[in-house]
């Protein structure tokens, strides 16, 4: 589990090269020359959430979230005690396991397969 913060990494800068790669190509073309049916305004709906620079909004604010979660060793806890960096310590004290949830998330959202150790 240890390359899984690359890996996500990873699956993030792919999805900011193709938004980076959309925002010179035929995007706005696509737009105009689409047919008029009853489908066009929800296909409309659905490329301006997708739009290039909405995109690489997000993946920004993804890479900030993965940078503020790495995984460390917890101090004191022995050399297997993988825990995220930001909230590596619990309201009782006791160690938050790396993967956190919003790891656990964002591998989701890239579709990045987390390899759960027993």
């Amino acid at each position: 589990m240890a390359d899984l913060h690359d890996r996500i990494r990873a699956a993030i800068e792919a999805r900011r090269q193709r938004a980076q790669a959309a925002l010179h190509g035929p995007y706005e073309s696509l737009l105009m020359t689409w047919p008029r049916m009853t489908g066009r305004a929800v296909f409309l709906e659905f490329i301006a959430a997708e739009d290039p620079a909405t995109v690489l909004r997000h993946v920004d604010r993804d890479l900030k979230v993965l940078e503020r979660h790495k995984q460390v060793v917890a101090e004191g806890w022995g050399k297997d005690a993988l825990v995220c960096e930001l909230t590596w310590m619990a309201s009782d004290g006791w160690p938050i396991d790396w993967p956190c949830d919003d790891i656990r998330d964002l591998a989701e959202a890239y579709g990045v397969e987390i390899e759960e150790t027993p």
